[in-house]
């Protein structure tokens, strides 16, 4: 029952956000701060219990088409919950008081959000885990298009238009799985377990990967698909820009591991070394056009791109040190860029401007922010005794193992991070003061708690990185056992327990998705007269 409370919970939070609206702004961050708190505890105890086994909860949701409520939670799931359930309360935090109008909506939109990102998470029926991708959308469009700044309806637009446009390739690529299983079968089922039992030839494979690549590569996004983020980013607000970069673009990584990876074995590993080209491209085109940036948060959002670029560049290398690499660098950039995130939305609430030629010399008025951002800079850049140290050293080794050559250049490209991470940090601290900075006001005790929970969670993942990487089975495959679904279709249980089975290792490329490849002919079934008669039943 954990999974649905985390749920629940948000839903309930974000009426009640709607009814406290009435009372004023007060009511309405103290509902939304309970709410977000009680949710760190539900992921708390579902890390803690999903770590041990994996957990379950299946019923019937449209049975006739096939379509099960069916919510589910290993390790990686549940490390991902709690990072979304930790950056909720820093987000309520940090709008403590620049969200000033209609407030009230503000954090409807806002658990709406965590809402749908939590069921992409823990979703394991198709059409499931697609209502909570579309779900994201809604809430953030409005997020920014509403409380965002001076460029935010065309920010919001595009976002909209980018992301659902990438859906819809994944939409087409699960509903033809869907059709081939049913086919094969003669049983209509969503649920991704399911679904991986169906037998795609060669072509199939490379066509339903693309569609389903496409979706999530704009949602992380991978080079050439980027170009909404920085725009997305620059006009959020604060909270926006956090959750955007902290969970929001974790589900595209989330998305190839659980569905991709699973559906369609044999054309990721196909695919694999154009999509490391494409991530070296991010890694180096992102951490360069960071680093001319001139406005802070369009710094930050460009290094996002070259962060994440390590990211799957670490998933496709094939190994475990690339994975546990990826796996980390999710977190530890969630944490690290939300922090930089946060300190660039509260300098700009206080100067009233992005525009690093106008800043400088703001330690001497803001000595706490100046360390906070000091921190962030250096962890950014991957500095001992920081989470980003230990994911990009993952990742380096991971990409040494699969070529040397590789490994040298995925190194060098921690160089330009730390140019682009000092130069935002000695243009806002350091130098001369462009402007009379003396009613510039430090940070103040909301904000620090909220920069000290992301600081907290950097340092602790640097020093005892195992409490991630214990938790991770490699090859990392989805949470299910063949026992499991046959108790679950031959019964309505609504909750249940399972282990992550093995792989076989037999491919230097992408090895938990090596899989047989089977050629079909063509089935003669009728789709339509199949679903006409599970409706009758």
């Amino acid at each position: 029952m954990i999974l649905v409370l985390l749920l629940l919970v948000t839903v309930v939070g974000a009426i009640m956000c709607a009814i406290a609206g009435r009372a004023g702004h007060s009511a309405v961050r103290w509902t939304a701060l309970t709410v977000t708190l009680v949710d760190v505890a539900l992921a708390v105890g579902l890390f803690m219990s999903a770590t041990q086994q994996p957990l379950s909860f299946r019923v019937p949701w449209i049975p006739q088409l096939g379509i099960w409520f069916h919510l589910a939670a290993d390790s990686l799931a549940a490390l991902m919950v709690l990072l979304t359930a930790i950056l909720g309360v820093v987000a309520v935090l940090i709008s403590w008081e620049e969200i000033e109008k209609r407030s009230g909506a503000f954090h409807v939109w806002l658990l709406s959000l965590q809402t749908g990102i939590l069921l992409v998470f823990l979703a394991r029926d198709a059409l499931l885990f697609y209502f909570g991708w579309e779900l994201m959308l809604i809430p953030l469009f409005f997020i920014i298009g509403i409380w965002g700044h001076e460029d935010k309806q065309r920010a919001a637009y595009k976002f909209l238009l980018f992301t659902f446009g990438g859906s819809i390739f994944m939409l087409v690529a699960l509903l033809y799985v869907y059709v081939q299983h049913a086919l094969q079968t003669n049983v209509l089922s969503f649920e991704i377990d399911e679904l991986q039992r169906t037998k795609l030839n060669a072509a199939e494979q490379w066509w339903v990967f693309l569609g389903l690549f496409i979706g999530f590569a704009v949602k992380i996004p991978l080079f050439p698909v980027h170009t909404w983020l920085p725009d997305a980013h620059t006009q959020a607000p604060t909270a926006g820009s956090l959750i955007l970069a902290g969970v929001l673009l974790k589900t595209g990584v989330y998305g190839l591991i659980r569905v991709a990876f699973p559906l369609a074995p044999a054309a990721a590993e196909t695919f694999a070394p154009l999509i490391i080209g494409l991530s070296f491209i991010g890694i180096y085109y992102g951490a360069i056009v960071a680093f001319a940036q001139r406005d802070f948060k369009r710094l930050v959002a460009y290094s996002s791109i070259s962060h994440l670029g390590f990211v799957v560049l670490g998933l496709f290398v094939g190994n475990q040190a690339g994975y546990a690499g990826a796996v980390l660098q999710m977190v530890n950039h969630g944490l690290a860029t939300g922090g930089l995130f946060l300190l660039a939305g509260i300098i700009q609430h206080r100067a009233h401007t992005r525009n690093l030629d106008i800043f400088g010399g703001l330690w001497k008025f803001a000595p706490a922010m100046g360390a906070f951002l000091l921190f962030f800079s250096f962890a950014s850049l991957g500095i001992p005794g920081t989470g980003n140290f230990i994911g990009e050293l993952y990742v380096i080794a991971g990409t040494f193992k699969l070529d040397p050559q590789l490994g040298a250049l995925c190194a060098f490209a921690v160089l330009l991070a730390a140019a682009y991470s000092l130069k935002l940090f000695v243009a806002t601290m350091y130098g001369p003061a462009q402007r009379p900075w003396r009613n510039f006001k430090d940070l103040h005790l909301h904000e620090v708690i909220a920069l000290g929970v992301l600081c907290v969670g950097l340092v602790g993942i640097g020093l005892y990185p195992r409490v991630i990487t214990r938790t991770l089975s490699y090859p990392p495959n989805p949470p299910t056992t063949s026992s499991f679904r046959q108790a679950t279709h031959n019964s309505g249980r609504e909750e249940g327990q399972f282990a992550t089975g093995e792989a076989r290792v037999t491919s230097p490329w992408l090895p938990w998705t090596k899989k047989d490849v089977v050629m079909l002919p063509n089935s003669s079934e009728n789709l339509v007269g199949l679903v006409s008669q599970e409706v009758a039943q």
